[in-house]
């Protein structure tokens, strides 16, 4: 790890950690404990009411084919930061050249969203709000065919939702609307409960610090932001051989010694079929935030018997479906816990 990269985690690190100081106690800020807050419409009065026409039957507008396939659920101050992640078509979001635009393709784009309460079964609103960006691409990479992963962040407490999003190009006025369903975690009950969990795992390609830490809500190109991180993951896991992704996630639910440092024990293995193919050494934290790389080996080890007799031999990985697994111990409290992130290796 280079040193610009040790001081931006170490910050990301200490303003994490500023929030779960007292952990061993407890957690996400307590619902009761929130302020009530009404709703304020940010949304044009035309937008509101086509995302609430479509509300009861999920009735979408496809002219742009936005669709959040996946949720990060990252830790942050008292609440919890949601990357929805879409994946979009640079043809479908209108990219062109401009004279203001130098030599780079661009498009400027309004997201807005309505975020609705299900733990009552009858949607309740929560929140609305919108977001701009400008995105651009260098004329030399443009491809109109291509795909770029897309992330909008909001701070959301745990509970189940509901997304009613559009989409729209500022300078066409084309729009795509479309809804996801999808819950937070009470990290709280887990620990009430005795239990560790974690917030979503992801690997990352690469991080830089921001200059300014963000606001939310935001839609980003290729990455998403968290605290002071510009974090670019691997949209599609899938992985190469020699690559070194970086893991990143939080525990909830570990115990902590008189200095408020956890004895955590971690096991990183790489499996296919369910077969264990690889096992690294396993790693001891003394904080409840997790930052690992995982380097993705080319080989494995094989027991060969013939007639020269037994031996082990280094054989390539074939490509195909594996597991990242990780198995977690808590030292102090005696708990385990198991995670898995499936990925593909691509041999080149």
């Amino acid at each position: 790890m280079n040193l610009k990269k040790f001081f931006t985690l170490t910050l990301a690190l200490l303003l994490i950690l500023s929030f779960t100081a007292n952990l061993a106690k407890a957690e996400p800020q307590k619902r009761d404990q929130k302020k009530e807050q009404k709703p304020q419409s940010a949304l044009p009065r035309d937008i509101k009411a086509l995302l609430e026409q479509g509300l009861a039957s999920r009735q979408v507008k496809p002219d742009i084919p936005l669709n959040f396939s996946n949720l990060y659920i990252l830790p942050a101050r008292g609440i919890y930061i949601a990357i929805f992640v879409t994946r979009l078509k640079n043809a479908d979001l209108e990219y062109t050249q401009k004279v203001t635009s130098g030599d780079n393709y661009q498009t400027e784009m309004d997201i807005f969203f309505q975020i609705y309460q299900l733990d009552s079964g009858t949607p309740k609103l929560y929140a609305e709000n919108k977001a701009n960006s400008i995105f651009s691409i260098p004329a030399a990479e443009y491809n109109p065919e291509e795909e770029h992963y897309y992330y909008l962040g909001y701070p959301l407490p745990s509970g189940k939702y509901l997304l009613a999003a559009a989409l729209g190009n500022r300078t066409s006025k084309k729009l795509g609307t479309t809804y996801y369903e999808f819950e937070i975690p009470n990290f709280e009950e887990a620990y009430r409960n005795g239990q560790m969990e974690t917030t979503s795992l992801f690997l990352l390609k690469n991080y830089e610090q921001l200059e300014v830490q963000e606001n939310y809500p935001n839609f980003k190109k290729d990455y998403f932001s968290w605290m002071i991180l510009k974090a670019y993951p691997y949209g599609e896991m899938k992985l190469k051989p020699g690559e070194q992704p970086t893991l990143m996630f939080m525990i909830y639910g570990t115990k902590f010694d008189s200095n408020q440092r956890t004895q955590l024990e971690i096991n990183y293995d790489i499996r296919k079929d369910g077969n264990k193919i690889v096992a690294f050494t396993p790693m001891k934290y003394d904080s409840p935030f997790i930052e690992q790389p995982i380097p993705i080996p080319s080989s494995k080890q094989v027991k060969i018997t013939d007639d020269k007799g037994e031996r082990i031999e280094s054989k390539p990985l074939e490509p195909g479906n594996y597991e990242l697994v990780i198995n977690i111990k808590d030292l102090i409290g005696n708990t385990t816990l198991e995670k898995k992130i499936p990925f593909e290796l691509i041999i080149e």
